[in-house]
């Protein structure tokens, strides 16, 4: 008898959540009693959506996720995935047309976290789930936080580094000053050595959020210039220490020096000219490299400069759970296995991958993303994109740390500012401070 009523309940209830779907178009959102009770006491089992955007339109990327959710299943026996390998988007989110898993990339995370109310938050599972944190690299980690909460998880990790013209430095005499424990005072000497008839020292993308985030930390420390606690943007502090690396950058441009990417493009200076160092994350270096291949130049891989507080800008496309997701503690343990070094070794094995975020893997050589089996490239410095990673890695896009509206004002206002510094129409110092007020006033009226 306690059989049938059991069996009764679970139909009935069954018959409740499709009535309260249908009457209201879409899955009810989860509530907090419900996500606390997934973290508590829910199981990982039964089936779950991946929407995954790269997939349709890259084989190597639908490679990548084959692997990864393979993976997975071998160790969630009871949770079978579903592949949605078609494009995110605020119109499926909106109409609950989405994965309990869905693909986005890390500028989105306060958009879907906070304004949309599109995404669960994490945290509450990583102990569940047997998630080392303090595995993965801290910047990388920072990338999906919002209001201390894990809305986010980076399927890899990129940061800033520098591809280079090996033949250019080794034809300037300047070989043993190219290094990983280089300095930006050292580098700003060799600029002088670089420049020449053929050759500019840098293709510096200084107006790029993930450069100029550690240019503001180049010689204080971590979020100086941007505290969430008090709401408030910080460009002119009493020492100058916050814009210091900016204004040694701008001199350097104005010498020719520098090439920032949409502010001085067209200087005369560069006219004929190709530079030495380029900035560049990891997914680009396939095109850069070939590039210098058909070219016949020898190149290489550098980590940026250190700055006196050594600082990368890093960022990530990623993953975050659906708040209408039904099936909670399923589609948590798939987000955080990109946590997990099985996630991180099955994802980044080979087509689709990148740069793994875990400490671990790369301490324990897995080299599947250095290009091993070329030798050609096998022995470039691939170390470039890890170096310093869990010490000086920083979240890179603005979007991260902040309201969409105030990342947007100074993503549009940065670049300005360089170009009128330059063209000689306002200085940067300037600029910054009203930049400056005009953030601090859209928070205040954020939170007002």
């Amino acid at each position: 008898m306690k059989k049938y009523i059991k069996s009764a309940a679970v139909i009935l209830l069954a018959l409740v959540m499709t009535f309260s779907i249908v009457a209201c178009g879409k899955p009810q959102m989860v509530s907090q009693e419900q996500l606390e009770e997934a973290e508590k006491s829910g199981v990982a089992e039964g089936e779950i959506t991946f929407t995954y955007e790269p997939a349709a339109t890259s084989s190597a990327s639908k490679e990548a996720a084959e692997r990864f959710i393979s993976a997975f299943e071998k160790k969630y026996k009871d949770v079978k995935v579903e592949r949605d390998y078609t494009a995110t988007s605020d119109t499926r989110i909106a109409s609950a047309d989405i994965g309990d898993v869905f693909y986005f990339a890390e500028l989105y995370t306060y958009k879907y976290a906070v304004t949309d109310k599109a995404l669960l938050p994490l945290d509450g599972f990583v102990e569940k789930f047997d998630i080392d944190l303090s595995d993965v690299y801290s910047g990388i980690y920072a990338l999906g936080l919002v209001n201390g909460r894990l809305y986010f998880v980076p399927r890899d990790y990129n940061h800033m580094a520098l591809i280079y013209n090996k033949t250019a430095v080794t034809e300037a005499g300047a070989s043993a000053s190219v290094k990983p424990e280089w300095t930006w005072a050292e580098f700003q000497a060799l600029c002088e050595q670089l420049y020449g008839d053929d050759y500019y020292p840098i293709d510096l993308n200084l107006g790029y959020s993930p450069v100029y985030t550690a240019f503001f930390e180049a010689y204080t420390y971590r979020n100086s210039w941007c505290s969430t606690t008090d709401k408030k943007i910080t460009f002119i502090d009493e020492e100058g220490k916050i814009l210091r690396a900016v204004k040694e950058a701008l001199d350097l441009a104005k010498k020719d020096y520098a090439k920032i990417t949409g502010v001085n493009d067209t200087a005369e200076g560069f006219a004929g000219k190709e530079a030495v160092f380029k900035t560049c994350v990891y997914p680009s270096v396939q095109s850069a490299g070939k590039n210098y291949d058909n070219l016949g130049v020898e190149w290489d891989l550098i980590n940026m400069p250190l700055f006196e507080n050594p600082s990368f800008g890093c960022g990530a496309s990623g993953v975050g759970v659906f708040s209408r997701t039904q099936n909670v503690t399923a589609a948590a343990a798939l987000a955080l296995f990109f946590f997990a070094p099985e996630g991180q070794k099955s994802f980044n094995a080979g087509n689709g991958g990148s740069v793994p975020l875990l400490k671990s893997v790369d301490e324990e050589g897995f080299d599947a993303w250095k290009y091993p089996d070329d030798p050609n490239w096998s022995t470039k410095n691939w170390d470039a994109f890890v170096y310093k990673a869990d010490t000086a890695s920083t979240p890179g896009q603005v979007n991260c740390r902040m309201p969409i509206e105030v990342a947007e004002a100074i993503d549009e206002g940065v670049i300005n500012i360089l170009r009128n510094d330059l063209s000689g129409s306002a200085s940067y110092s300037d600029g910054f401070a009203a930049l400056e007020q005009k953030c601090n006033e859209i928070w205040e009226l954020l939170t007002v």
